[in-house]
């Protein structure tokens, strides 16, 4: 009020006030439309201080309601470089891989994240759920990239020469929001797809007749089936849902470096990761045992 009255004056005084109040008017919209308006570095920083405080992460669509899904990957591309200040990229993953979950989160198509090498796990690790928010479960084809990856991948047959090995995976993705009253998709992309641990299994090498879609996998805890996936659940075929994640990894901004995995989505359902001893059967490709405590 006291600046609209003094530039009133001012403009009065001049005797310039029809030529130049439309001018003032678009400038002062503009100013309380950037008011208004949470950038990229306000909204990783939110995230990052939730992680820091150890609280749960914010639904950073209800800061910034106009955020889309570019948008959103460069929330988690600031907020993950903050993260690796005091950590680093143990490869990448794919989320929402089937149309159900795209449609229920109201993305075009399946998301992308980064692994954390804090995350990694191997053998038959025991796993405390009281480190998680809300702790779940994902059997997972995963690739090792075999050397350096800097553009695009153009086919599949190009793929496979830039890969050695393929390896059973589990991913134990935090889903630690606020809530999920108004969960948007472009909120898991701005929190890295809920990255948090995983466990890589035995290496396969990759020969000409390995068939990752082939692939079936059955989980069990405490003897009991919880879980059945196919190698295609992945958007319908490994290979292309390979390419599709080291492309979308490339095109945020990330390097692709030798020995980099690549989770390529869930096969069969993300399951609550309740506590309990657990086998996962990947059948040629071979089998994952932990405990969820």
């Amino acid at each position: 009020m006291l600046i609209g009255s003094f530039m009133k004056h001012i403009l009065e005084v001049n005797g310039m006030r029809r030529k130049w109040i439309p001018v003032f008017s678009v400038f002062f919209v503009l100013i309380a439309a950037a008011a208004a308006f949470c950038g990229t570095a306000e909204l990783s920083n939110a995230l990052v201080d939730a992680h820091k405080q150890g609280k749960l992460l914010p639904l950073v669509s209800t800061l910034e309601p106009k955020l889309d899904e570019a948008m959103a990957y460069k929330v988690q591309k600031e907020y993950v470089t903050k993260r690796l200040q005091g950590d680093t990229v143990a490869g990448f993953k794919a989320g929402l891989t089937t149309t159900a979950g795209q449609k229920k989160f109201g993305v075009s198509g399946p998301v992308a994240g980064v692994l954390y090498g804090s995350g990694k796990m191997t053998g038959s690790p025991v796993i405390f759920s009281q480190g998680f928010a809300a702790l779940m479960v994902e059997t997972e084809i995963a690739f090792q990239a075999g050397r350096a990856i800097t553009k695009p991948v153009k086919s599949v047959a190009e793929l496979k020469r830039a890969f050695r090995s393929a390896l059973p995976s589990i991913e134990l993705p935090d889903m630690n929001f606020v809530t999920m009253k108004g969960f948007r998709g472009v909120d898991l992309i701005a929190a890295n797809v809920s990255a948090a641990g995983f466990i890589a299994g035995n290496k396969t090498a990759i020969r000409p007749t390995f068939d990752p879609n082939a692939c079936d996998v059955t989980l069990t805890r405490n003897g009991e089936k919880v879980n059945t996936g196919k190698g295609r659940d992945a958007l319908g075929d490994q290979w292309e849902a390979l390419r599709w994640l080291v492309n979308t990894s490339i095109e945020n901004g990330w390097t692709v470096n030798p020995g980099d995995i690549f989770m390529t989505g869930a096969l069969g359902n993300m399951i609550p990761g309740k506590p309990g001893k657990y086998v996962a059967d990947f059948g040629k490709l071979g089998k994952i045992e932990f405990e969820i405590r």
